[in-house]
């Protein structure tokens, strides 16, 4: 496996859309952005040209969180592109206009939080073709089982009942109708039946918002029907954050373990920033709110991830990683 570098701006850029977007000069791209990423939908833009690519840039209001609707009018300009690219400070991917888009053929390369330092980063810059086979791997795993327990060697012991639910393949790239991916995030994931899962998640990474991100002390998650039923850490101020982020939602739905997530690219590191995060190799991390676009049945405008380091994880008791090593 090949060791990726850091990329100049530019050299990124080029990178998501001829390798990531896979955007071929016939096909009509856009870009959405806001007020926080106005300078990098420009370098976008004149990558674009620089490469033949028919690419249009929209401007949307920043959202307040992750999983929030677009407007009416960027929500038409989505449906009919081949290809969109959110590069807003929020992620669109928990959204119906996502899905409407995927679900008529177009494609959907997720980019919240991008920044000129994440553009330098060398998880950016890795070869997603030659990682996709063990992304795909661990998703038909996860597809086949009908149990996944997750543990950590500082309390985690959470079980999450996945009968039925089919693995999402997330290999950091779009080539097909229908493709989300979200580079440099590359991670198999799968959605838990909402009401089914049970135990303590010891949050010990990251949880990627404004509000926190990385983490110096732990957070305890105690989850008892398939959601959150409380928050604790030793650090009283996080469990008052977390509790304003789910109360400020006003909707049960928030607190519904939505997502297991199994980190797979090599090249990340924790940041604080949810795509290298999740996608950081080592780790699992939990999505509490909805899963309605990828595979599950909660439908809220509201989607928080908290990420694990060196997680151990069984699907039907059948090792599959070990102190964040697949096995």
């Amino acid at each position: 496996m090949t060791t990726a570098k850091s990329l100049e701006p530019n050299a990124a850029i080029d990178h998501l859309l001829l390798r990531c977007g896979n955007i071929r000069p016939s096909e009509k791209a856009l870009v959405l952005f806001d007020a926080t990423t106005r300078d990098l939908s420009r370098l976008f833009g004149e990558r674009a040209r620089a490469h033949g690519l028919a690419l249009e840039t929209f401007e949307i209001p920043v959202a307040p969180i992750h999983g929030t609707e677009p407007p009416a009018d960027a929500a038409a300009k989505m449906f009919a592109s081949d290809i969109c690219m959110g590069v807003t400070l929020m992620s669109l991917a928990h959204t119906e206009a996502r899905r409407a888009l995927c679900g008529k053929g177009g494609r959907y390369l997720s980019l919240p939080e991008y920044t000129m330092a994440l553009l330098r980063d060398p998880s950016i810059g890795v070869d997603y073709r030659e990682r996709a086979p063990v992304v795909r791997r661990v998703a038909d795993a996860l597809s086949k089982g009908t149990r996944v327990r997750v543990t950590t060697a500082l309390g985690t012991d959470v079980t999450c009942n996945i009968a039925g639910r089919t693995g999402n393949y997330c290999p950091g790239f779009v080539e097909k109708a229908g493709d989300l991916g979200s580079p440099p995030d590359i991670e198999a994931n799968i959605s838990p039946v909402e009401a089914d899962s049970r135990g303590t998640i010891v949050v010990d990474g990251s949880i990627p918002c404004g509000e926190i991100g990385l983490l110096e002390t732990p957070v305890t998650l105690l989850v008892q029907g398939g959601k959150i039923v409380d928050f604790a850490s030793a650090d009283a101020r996080l469990v008052a954050t977390l509790r304003a982020l789910f109360e400020r939602v006003g909707d049960d739905r928030a607190y519904v373990l939505a997502e297991c997530g199994i980190g797979l690219n090599t090249e990340a590191r924790l940041t604080g920033s949810m795509l290298t995060d999740e996608g950081a190799y080592g780790n699992v991390h939990f999505g509490f709110g909805s899963n309605a676009t990828v595979g599950g049945k909660n439908k809220v405008a509201f989607h928080l991830d908290f990420v694990c380091r060196n997680a151990s994880l069984d699907i039907d008791d059948v090792p599959l990683i070990r102190n964040g090593e697949l096995l």
